[in-house]
């Protein structure tokens, strides 16, 4: 552990968590995969976001431990990072990790249901009754997966080629579709634009894009200043600071009037000028989307729980190009509509890993057409500090 004791105390102090909370972490780590999981798993820890990974399997490992170590779980938590059965599990043990915060008493995991031939994910008791649990994390759809991790990295990546000196340039997308053509124009047109460009400048391409650039490398709102990334000697970049409340994007948003929400990818990396100098290059390009598979996921998910008891269908969002606001107000709709007396509600959880945040956003979602209703007594002790929403507010986000 001494070899990374310096990158741990610097996420400690950027993310506000106990240097010992990180340690712990680490120690349960080295239990299950050794000394070398950093390495192993391609993860530098330079990058804060690399470290709170390794926090949340780590703490996820512990939650697991304490509920008596259910093996299916624990196999699903030591496969690679990168399968879908290590998410699933990591979504359900941070759902475990969670009520063990909370206290909440026999905590178990797939337990058989009495006059119920399917087994919930998580159950605890509260109020003399069980309260069960099904999670999911959907995955991108196919639709978005070739347009975001395809055609918009492609996209970022092609822009990249072509600016000679720093700053930042953000690509804001009218069309949900990325089509060839769009690609091939953006990336023209960006030539064109960011040739010889020392101010910032905000240039619009008819139908297609619109594009906002700051030769500073900064992406905040005026008068907030972005922490530029760490350029080593070999070129590649440490982590990006940025204060996500202040990002310009917000206002262009809004002054675009996009009316659906925005997937974004962002791409960082240096070039050097003609005096030798190296400087950030960051380029992030937004599209609009719209994922409304939350209410599928919902009915397919309740179908896993006993109506017996009350039940609650846990969403992470993780993997989706939603937000958090958007899929809330979906939810709503669907309870509003009085066809679905169950689940008693419905809980999205949004996990934040940044330079300078770490936890979750979380919303429930009540169904006040359920025959089983979860009580004020549950929602003030699951989710005391969070949202809990009976009608649709389409300001949240």
């Amino acid at each position: 552990m001494d070899r990374f004791i310096e990158e741990f105390k610097i996420v400690s102090n950027n993310v506000s968590i106990p240097l010992s909370r990180i340690e712990n972490a680490y120690r349960i780590i080295e239990k299950y995969f050794g000394s070398n999981w950093f390495k192993d798993n391609n993860r530098d820890t330079k990058f804060i976001h690399n470290v709170l990974e390794m926090v949340l399997l780590g703490e996820s490992l512990s939650a697991t431990e304490k509920i008596g170590a259910p093996s299916k779980l624990v196999k699903k938590l030591v496969k690679p990072i990168n399968q879908d059965d290590h998410s699933s599990g990591l979504s359900e043990a941070q759902l475990i990790h969670k009520f063990l915060e909370l206290r909440l008493t026999n905590i178990r995991y797939e337990p058989r249901i009495k006059l119920f031939r399917k087994r919930p994910d998580v159950t605890h008791d509260f109020d003399s009754d069980i309260i069960q649990y099904e999670v999911s994390k959907p995955r991108l759809s196919a639709f978005d997966r070739e347009m975001w991790h395809k055609k918009q990295t492609d996209l970022s990546n092609r822009i990249a080629a072509v600016m000679k000196s720093g700053g930042s340039l953000d690509v804001y997308l009218f069309k949900e579709e990325i089509k060839d053509d769009s690609i091939n124009k953006i990336v023209d047109e960006s030539m064109k634009f960011l040739q010889g460009n020392k101010k910032e400048s905000e240039f619009l391409i008819p139908e297609i894009a619109y594009l906002v650039f700051d030769p500073t490398g900064n992406i905040q709102l005026k008068g907030h200043k972005t922490s530029y990334p760490e350029i080593r000697a070999d070129g590649s970049m440490g982590a990006l600071l940025v204060d996500t409340k202040y990002d310009r994007s917000s206002m262009y948003e809004k002054k675009l009037h996009f009316e659906k929400p925005l997937t974004k990818i962002a791409r960082i990396n240096s070039v050097k000028d003609t005096d030798g100098k190296t400087h950030a290059v960051i380029i992030r390009v937004a599209r609009p989307s719209e994922d409304k598979r939350v209410t599928q996921k919902i009915i397919e998910e309740a179908s896993q729980l006993s109506k017996n008891h009350r039940g609650v269908v846990v969403i992470e969002m993780g993997s989706t190009s939603a937000k958090l606001g958007y899929w809330t107000n979906l939810v709503r709709e669907l309870f509003d509509s009085g066809i679905y007396a169950f689940p008693s509600a419905v809980w999205l959880r949004s996990l934040h890993l940044g330079t300078s945040e770490f936890g979750w956003r979380e919303v429930i979602v009540i169904n006040s057409h359920a025959v089983k209703n979860v009580s004020e007594g549950y929602l003030k002790t699951i989710i005391p500090t969070g949202h809990t929403i009976e009608k649709i507010d389409h300001g949240f986000n």
